[in-house]
């Protein structure tokens, strides 16, 4: 990617490029609000308020284990950087409250994610091309999937992760062009910044990390990428040797397996100018010496599938599962790039460009572990706009060139119009329920834990105020209490849920609609979700076996006859009301027993 004369200042065209993607980040406004309110949707982004609200309130800290959460508490998994820079600029605009909080981290996503495609587009315009830096940064503006990402009240962190995969591509890409010590002493810095904040931020980058590696192993001298892994795995150690008593060790908590990890990536480069065969072999015996490391790395692959828990989630699914609208639209934002990155891929390795190589490689890599699971098109698609692009501009016919540019610019901002059309709110029909379920145990006052499904847990820790046993975090903080709490949910007798409730301190037992909910239920246990409901596909669409209707969930849900416990609350809202299994949404039953 030779760096040419760019005919605009780099300046004028990330500020176009600013103005173009704040104002799609915005567009949102009309759905974000409740009465003045920003609008938060009851997942993950209620978790980021909580623990932003906590730095805020609590600055310098960052809130790591939660009491609330658990049977006796648990940390968070996820790495502070985020929440605590978020948490500090709300504190430094004044917000204490969580009202005020929340006022103004909901503003820094769609700012934050325009500067990035702002900063994107200048640097591309500086040392690429001016027809890549136009084509790739309209794409980065307009695409939905990356626009959505970073809407009003979007404080997820998953709009940080292609700014910050492109951060350590960027520094890759600097590494090999570094050829004298002084250029190689600044892209391992560089390197090693972008890997320690990707890092801190969210550890699923540690995949780029890896294809960092993998490229410079092969590519380089290892002079940038030693300094560069070597400042992540100082930066990582200080962190978790400063953690609390009882912090985790295991793939899912930043910690001594990522130090491993790169610690083997440094001392590998290091050595790689000699024998890269011995130097891999010292960098596998770096991550052996650590004990915890390689039984976490292996637990870790299920990440990318296999995991009982994960099979629950939408966003883990596999591209080929997807259906009708949901299967066009990731076809639209994948087509052109993923067309055209195979091109690239190739004439980078007929012409030996290590920069478009390593481009190409981060794109194809992601689309792979896109295609298997689509939690990783945060960062695919914009990789692959970017790939797009750089071929594009590289065909030699310009008529050609210009028609391959537009296929990258014009799909998603036409995308993104289509998705206006009907744009989903933050709340929406299947989720309202939580809220009213949440705002209905924050009025009650009795001592005691909640058990509700894990996908309501955040609504009811954080809107309800209220202890749960398990939440959005699934099996990550500790997955015998997570197995223990199903067990409790699929048991056939009410004797052994009072027995659950009396040792884990329950109080309130929330319940949906046992059709759906049991196959959830025996799908993160493991169990074939056959022997509660079989789906046939004809009229009527399941068949309910005998022992789903043994269980005490559907006793409680239709018969509503349990001993111990007392219905306190019923949605207003059906459940299937076009099967025989009509019923609320949600139900509410408070154990009368003493809790400890």
């Amino acid at each position: 990617m030779a760096s040419r004369k760019v005919p605009w200042h780099p300046f004028l065209l990330a500020v176009c490029a600013f103005v173009m993607a704040l104002t799609l980040r915005i567009s949102n406004a009309p759905i974000a609000f409740a009465d003045g309110v920003p609008l938060l949707t009851p997942l993950d982004e209620l978790y980021h308020w909580k623990r932003i609200t906590w730095s805020a309130q609590h600055w310098p800290t960052v809130l790591e284990f939660d009491r609330d959460r658990g049977v006796q508490g648990a940390f968070c998994p996820w790495p502070p950087l985020y929440d605590f820079a978020a948490g500090t600029a709300a504190r430094l605009r004044g917000a204490r409250l969580p009202a005020d909080v929340l006022a103004q981290v909901a503003w820094f996503p769609p700012i934050l994610g325009a500067l990035f495609v702002a900063i994107a587009t200048g640097l591309l315009a500086r040392h690429a091309d001016l027809r890549v830096a136009i084509a790739s940064g309209i794409a980065l503006a307009a695409s939905p999937f990356v626009a959505t990402q970073c809407w009003i009240g979007s404080i997820d962190h998953h709009f940080l992760e292609w700014p910050l995969t492109f951060a350590v591509l960027g520094a890759t890409c600097l590494a090999l062009r570094g050829t004298d010590r002084r250029s190689a002493l600044i892209a391992g810095i560089l390197l090693g910044a972008a890997i320690t904040a990707a890092m801190f931020a969210q550890t699923a980058l540690l995949v780029a990390a890896a294809l960092a590696f993998a490229i410079l192993f092969f590519f380089s001298d290892g002079k940038a990428a030693a300094i560069g892994f070597g400042i992540a795995a100082m930066a990582i150690v200080i962190y978790r040797v400063t953690r609390p008593h009882g912090y985790p060790d295991s793939q899912w908590f930043l910690g001594y397996t990522h130090v491993a990890l790169f610690a083997g990536a440094a001392a590998a480069s290091l050595l790689q100018r000699r024998n890269r065969i011995v130097a891999l072999a010292l960098g596998v015996a770096v991550v052996a010496a650590v004990p915890t490391a390689l039984g976490s790395i292996i637990d870790g692959v299920h990440f990318f599938g296999g995991d009982n828990w994960l099979r629950t989630i939408a966003e883990f699914q596999p591209l080929w599962k997807a259906r009708g609208e949901d299967l066009a639209s990731y076809g639209a934002g994948l087509s052109t790039g993923a067309i055209l990155v195979w091109p690239l891929a190739a004439r980078s390795i007929r012409r030996r460009d290590t920069i478009a190589g390593a481009v190409a490689l981060f794109a194809i890599v992601h689309l792979a572990l896109t295609i298997s699971s689509r939690r990783f098109s945060d960062a695919s698609i914009p990789l692959l706009a970017l790939a797009g692009a750089m071929f594009a501009a590289s065909i030699s016919r310009p008529k050609l060139a210009m028609l391959a540019l537009a296929a990258v610019a014009i799909p998603p901002a036409v995308q993104f119009v289509l998705w206006m059309q009907h744009p989903e709110p933050p709340v929406t029909v299947q989720r309202a329920p939580w809220l009213r379920a949440a705002t209905f145990l924050q009025g009650q006052h009795e001592p005691g834990r909640v058990l509700a499904p894990w996908s309501m847990g955040h609504a009811i820790d954080v809107i309800g105020e209220r202890p749960v046993i398990v939440d959005n975090f699934g099996t990550m903080p500790d997955p015998i209490t997570f197995e223990r709490a199903y067990d409790a949910y699929l048991a056939r007798r009410e004797d052994a849920l009072v027995q659950y409730c009396r040792a884990s301190g329950v109080r309130y037992v929330v319940i949906e609609n046992p059709v759906s909910g049991l196959q959830l239920a025996a799908t993160v246990l493991g169990i074939d979700s056959a022997n509660y409901v079989r789906i046939t596909g004809g009229m009527p669409p399941f068949v309910v076996t005998r022992l789903a209707q043994s269980t005490w969930w559907w006793h409680a849900y239709f018969r509503r006859s349990l001993q111990r416990f007392q219905l306190v609350y019923s949605d207003p809202q059906l459940y299937a009301a076009e099967t025989p299994f009509q019923g609320p949404a949600l139900m509410i039953w408070e154990f009368r027993d003493r809790v400890r």
